[in-house]
């Protein structure tokens, strides 16, 4: 089992609180290449910071509602593979309710 680390920097922002948006970076590793943006967020949120906000449902490109801009372009989390460095961020800046997690009603 071959593994590689990633850094992940992901947008931070919680208006309630935050007077700018940040990033954060986290070092992450893939587990044999094989791992999607999704699962990269899991892992942040369940080994390194378990206050990172993101919105899955589904897992399966069913609902969308996991769409993100990754290095400038809005993808699915769950279907797009984690290759290489990234930058995460919302869709759209101005509807966000927490870190990545945006109002899409």
């Amino acid at each position: 089992m071959s593994h590689s680390t990633i850094n992940v920097r992901c947008f931070r922002y919680d208006p309630q609180i935050d007077k700018e948006p940040r990033f954060q970076d986290y070092a992450v590793p893939l587990r044999d290449g094989e791992m999607s943006v999704l699962n990269c967020l899991d892992h942040i949120r369940e080994n390194l910071d378990p206050g990172l906000a993101y919105f899955m449902n589904c897992r399966l490109g069913f609902c969308q509602r996991c769409s993100l801009r990754v290095n400038g372009k809005v993808v699915m989390a769950c279907e797009t593979r984690a290759e290489g460095d990234l930058i995460l961020e919302p869709v759209n800046s101005e509807e966000v309710i927490r870190d990545l997690w945006c109002d899409s009603t």
